[in-house]
């Protein structure tokens, strides 16, 4: 890992590059055509931009550049297919994936064929560079489904769910695929693959430590939007906690509303501990959070530290880093 802070900071700008990108092709990237594109063009100048200087021996930020690459190439897809071939796949990862050969119902022309072609380039680099993290086997198997190969897809998808049992995505696309419960018989893919019941959401399957944001906002009456950024650092989720906050008193509503329109919930996450959930609520009449009273590890490094930059595919979501408050 890295320790110049001009570096740390590229990477966690690139980061947050791509969650507002995902964010706005969540929301609709037909309406948004020319911004996304624009977003993931500078994430990539800055991960281009880290790996000019970067250290032969820094296999660390390597990964997270590998990762980072390859999120934007899926990312970079998935507005394509939804921009110019106006398919109806989603192409969130809070749904499932695409139905296998949905390029050749969509893209008679090819347009999106050097599009996957960098997806799957880039999701096999980053295999290769982090061959732990859990986020990369659902952009390929996404990228391969699309495509129409479909033992690629399902050996993809099988290894996401080794990574992380509880990523329910990895685990529709493969029974949609059809291969659900006959996973021992994959050739290759000889170890058996964890059951759905083998994660229940209380341990954290993730090789690094880190805090998290989870932010969940009304939408509607009968309607909440969820959101989650990651944080090296449980100083920097509280800052951006804090922030959250103060952004809601600048917008002019009443803290005794507050609890009725917005919840945050900070967690932190160690490798295969217990998950501990810190409901975030801030003091009456005021949009201050009074931290001392939740018995939060002051000081103490998380370890190990969750790389700058990095995306955390958590809960069959995936989290971007949070930005420099």
């Amino acid at each position: 890992m890295t320790d110049d802070d001009a570096t740390n900071a590229s990477l966690i700008t690139a980061s947050s590059l791509l969650r507002e990108s995902s964010e706005r092709l969540a929301d609709g990237a037909e309406t948004d055509t020319d911004t996304v594109p624009h977003l993931l063009a500078e994430a990539a100048r800055r991960y281009d931009a880290v790996a000019r200087k970067l250290s032969a021996d820094d296999t660390e930020t390597a990964a997270t550049l590998a990762v980072g690459r390859s999120t934007t190439a899926a990312l970079a897809l998935q507005q394509r297919a939804l921009d110019e071939l106006d398919c109806g796949w989603s192409w969130t990862d809070g749904t499932d994936g695409p139905y296998l050969g949905d390029m050749a119902e969509y893209d008679e022309d090819g347009l999106s064929e050097e599009w996957t072609a960098r997806a799957i380039e880039a999701a096999r680099a980053a295999l290769d560079a982090d061959p732990g993290d859990p986020l990369v086997p659902l952009h390929l198997g996404h990228a391969l489904c699309w495509s129409g190969d479909r033992d690629g897809a399902v050996a993809a998808y099988a290894e996401a769910l080794r990574r992380d049992p509880g990523d329910h995505v990895a685990r529709d696309s493969l029974a949609e695929l059809g291969e659900l419960g006959e996973l021992g018989e994959l050739g290759e893919l000889s170890e058996e693959v964890p059951e759905e019941d083998d994660f229940d959401g209380t341990e954290s399957p993730d090789r690094y430590a880190f805090a998290l944001v989870r932010e969940d906002a009304r939408i509607s009456n009968s309607e909440w939007s969820s959101t989650a950024r990651v944080f090296g650092s449980v100083d920097a989720a509280r800052r951006d906690a804090d922030e959250t906050l103060k952004s809601c008193d600048n917008g002019g509503f009443d803290p005794e509303d507050l609890p009725t329109m917005l919840k945050l919930t900070l967690e932190i996450h160690r490798p295969g501990q217990l998950i501990t959930r810190f409901p975030v609520e801030p003091l009456d009449a005021s949009f201050l959070i009074d931290w001392s009273g939740l018995g939060l590890p002051e000081g103490e490094p998380l370890d190990p530290p969750l790389p700058p930059g990095r995306p955390v595919r958590i809960d069959g979501e995936t989290s971007f880093h949070g930005g420099l408050r």
